[in-house]
């Protein structure tokens, strides 16, 4: 939203600057830590003042509150949508429970997915949804079952122009191979067309399959070896890059993947377009993100597990090395979250001592943002990094 913003006019942008500087007041370094674009709408932001942790959090939550509210009005109405809820850490469990229990916000709905075979009754979401029931919060849930095979068969239909009884036999094929699982099946249906299992007959103008050969090919039933081996028919180079971004995580900032890569972005839109042509990620403004988490899992798994460790190590010394000091504290996550990865590897102590310093940068980031449980995290890795230099130093005191 704040990028849209900074698209505008200084005509246009005008009223939504006071409209921030008002909801935000003396705690907009709060947002502008989160938001680093902010500042460029509101300008620099003096310090808040030290509060004791719950009070911090109950700032935070109220600076939130009233950041959305800027965005969400009776004829400016606001949908935000989160995905695979299930992976959400602490702090933002309790932002959504604030959102949704103690907030006077109006005009604002919240859509989140996650997968319910990874959500148990003892989970951390199920556990905060059913909170924010009793808490009178308005939970809506609906639960998304697996295509029957009729609905498959209709989908199969219409994708081959055809009658639904000439693409039954084919559709109970893709239904026993995925499951109803919408993605695994237009996935697999993709893969039959690539191999030349399906194919389109110009002489009777129609699409034609031979359902034996698809048999006698034994593919898999598994949606993410299904990805692995469509990756696998990719160039070289658009595997290599996938594999890198999959590292940085869902998505991925271009600037980022021309650093990690050591390439150009133009280098990085020519190695990814395979990918993008066949929708296993996306381009959006700034940034190429995975379709599906199902592909980028796959392309983690094209990395060797011996070596990964490696690699992540690999592109945290490259982001550290390459993004500018005014901006390495916004990026101190993507920096830090690549060398934690990699620090068994790490043998020289001055670059120990280093990623000691960075673990502590990012704990008070993310304290600063009442993210507890991550602060914590980092600055265990922090301890664990000094506590390894004191054994050498102890070490070499006994030599």
């Amino acid at each position: 939203m704040i990028r849209l913003l900074l698209g505008k006019s200084d005509a246009e942008l005008a009223p939504w600057r006071g409209a921030l500087g008002e909801a935000l007041g003396p705690n907009g370094r709060l947002m502008v830590d989160l938001i680093p674009e902010l500042k460029l709408i509101i300008g620099d932001q003096p310090p808040v003042p030290e509060l004791s942790p719950q009070d911090t959090q109950r700032r935070f939550q109220l600076v939130l509150r009233r950041f959305i509210g800027v965005f969400t009005r009776p004829e400016h109405p606001l949908s935000i949508f989160l995905d695979d809820l299930q992976w959400l850490d602490p702090a933002t469990l309790n932002l959504l429970e604030d959102l949704l229990t103690r907030s006077d916000l109006q005009h604002l709905m919240l859509i989140g997915a996650y997968r319910a075979n990874e959500v148990t009754a003892t989970h951390p979401l199920r556990r905060k949804l059913d909170a924010i029931k009793a808490s009178g919060g308005k939970v809506a849930e609906i639960t998304l079952a697996p295509l029957a095979r009729e609905h498959l068969g209709q989908l199969m239909a219409d994708a081959l122009r055809c009658e639904p009884e000439r693409a039954a036999p084919l559709a109970r094929l893709v239904h026993e191979k995925s499951g109803g699982n919408p993605f695994f099946a237009i996935q697999f249906v993709s893969s039959l067309a690539e191999e030349g299992m399906l194919t389109f007959d110009h002489d009777e103008a129609r699409w034609s399959w031979n359902l034996e050969r698809i048999y006698a090919k034994g593919y898999t039933d598994n949606v993410v070896e299904l990805m692995v081996d469509k990756l696998a028919r990719l160039p070289a180079e658009t595997r290599n890059a996938l594999q890198l971004m999959a590292c940085l995580g869902n998505i991925a900032e271009i600037a980022t993947l021309s650093t990690a890569l050591r390439n150009s972005e133009e280098q990085i839109h020519a190695a990814l377009w395979p990918a993008v042509r066949q929708e296993l990620i996306e381009h959006r403004a700034g940034a190429y993100q995975f379709g599906h988490d199902r592909v980028q899992e796959a392309a983690y798994s094209l990395i060797p597990k011996e070596r990964r460790g490696e690699v992540h190590l690999r592109i945290g010394r490259l982001l550290a090395a390459h993004i500018p000091p005014e901006k390495r504290e916004e990026a101190i996550f993507d920096i830090v979250n690549q060398l934690n990865r990699g620090s068994a590897l790490i043998a020289e102590p001055s670059e120990r001592r280093r990623l000691a310093e960075l673990n502590l940068l990012a704990g008070r980031r993310a304290k600063a943002s009442s993210a507890y449980a991550s602060a914590l995290t980092y600055l265990v890795h922090r301890f664990h990094e000094t506590d390894h230099l004191r054994g050498i130093h102890l070490g070499c005191a006994a030599l």
